[in-house]
C-alpha cells in the first residue's frame, strides 16, 4: 500500500475522514501543541506578515500561525476536500484564517508574496519534497521565512518489552502512511540545495500523555489494515487494541517519537 497522504484527494471519503480524525486527535494532544509552540515562537515576522500553510489539514496549525506566531493573516491550502470543508467549519468565526483546495507543488500563488511558509508533517509524505520546497521559495518574499516541523518517524514507538506485540502494529503503520521516514535527516542538504540559507533547528520529544488519543488512532488503523490485508485474523486485530486499552487503564501504554524543526530564510531583503 503506498502513502496514502501522498494523494488524499483521490481517497474515499471515508478514508479521508478517518485521518481527519486522527489529525484532529494529535493536533489537539498537549504535547504536540507543545511542539507547536516551541518553533513558532521562534520566529521572526514583520507587523503584517501573511503567512500560509502547505499541507493544512484540518486547520489546527494553521490558526496557530495567529494565535502563537501572531500574525493578521493565515491561509491554508490543502488537497482533501473532506478537511478543507472541516477546517472552514471549525475556524469560520477566526478573523484572518482562510482555507482552500489546492497543491503545494503548484499553489497559485504570486511570486514574492508571502512572508512565511509553514509545512507541519508534511514533507514526510511527499514524492519528490524538492518540488514544494521550490515552490515555498518561488513565493516567499525576499527575506522570507521557511518553518518545517515533521517526525523522525524511525523513531516511532510504542514498544515496552523485546517482541511487544503492539510496537509491530504501530511499524506497520508508519511504514504503510509514511513516503519518507528520514525527511528530517535529509532536509539540511534539500533546503540548501534549493536556495534556502539555514535558520535555527530543534529536536522535539513527543510522549503520549493522557488518554494517548493520537496513538490509539495508529494502533486501530494499523492494526485494521492489517487484517485486511491478512495479516491477522480480524479477532487477533480486535484483540490487540483491546490490549493497548488494558494498558492505558493499567498506566502500562507508552507511546514516543521525536520530531525536528527547521526555519530556513530566503536570501534578500524584505
Amino acid at each position: 500500500m503506498s502513502d496514502p497522504y501522498s494523494n488524499l484527494a483521490s481517497e474515499e471519503d471515508s478514508i479521508q475522514a478517518r485521518i481527519a480524525d486522527a489529525m484532529d486527535a494529535r493536533c489537539l494532544e498537549p504535547a504536540q501543541i507543545a511542539i507547536r509552540k516551541e518553533y513558532l515562537s521562534d520566529l521572526a515576522l514583520p507587523d503584517s506578515a501573511y503567512a500560509v500553510e502547505f499541507g493544512s489539514g484540518t486547520g489546527h496549525v494553521t490558526r496557530d500561525l495567529i494565535a502563537i506566531a501572531g500574525v493578521p493573516r493565515a491561509h491554508g491550502i490543502e488537497p482533501s476536500p473532506v478537511m478543507v470543508k472541516r477546517a472552514k467549519e471549525r475556524f469560520a468565526a477566526q478573523p484572518g484564517l482562510s482555507f482552500e483546495i489546492g497543491d503545494a507543488k503548484r499553489t497559485g500563488l504570486e511570486d514574492a508574496s508571502v512572508d512565511l511558509v509553514l509545512m507541519h508533517t508534511l514533507l514526510c509524505h511527499v514524492p519528490d519534497p524538492e518540488k514544494v520546497v521550490r515552490e515555498a521559495f518561488r513565493v516567499l518574499k525576499p527575506g522570507g521565512t521557511l518553518a518545517v516541523c515533521d517526525g523522525d518517524y524511525d523513531t516511532a514507538t510504542t514498544q515496552i518489552a523485546d517482541f511487544d506485540p503492539l510496537d509491530q502494529i504501530v511499524r506497520f503503520m508508519i511504514n504503510q502512511n509514511v513516503t519518507n521516514l528520514w525527511i528530517m535527516r535529509q532536509i539540511t542538504d534539500l533546503l540548501r540545495d534549493c536556495g534556502f540559507e539555514l535558520g535555527k533547528r530543534r529536536g522535539h520529544s513527543y510522549v503520549a500523555e493522557g488518554d494517548a488519543a493520537y496513538f490509539l488512532t495508529v494502533i486501530d488503523r494499523g492494526a485494521d489494515r492489517m487484517a485486511e490485508t491478512g495479516v491477522l485474523f480480524p479477532d487477533t486485530a480486535e484483540a490487540l487494541k483491546a490490549e493497548s486499552r488494558r494498558r492505558l487503564t493499567a498506566n502500562r501504554f507508552f507511546g514516543f517519537m521525536s520530531y525536528v524543526s527547521q526555519i530556513a530564510r530566503k536570501p534578500g531583503t524584505p
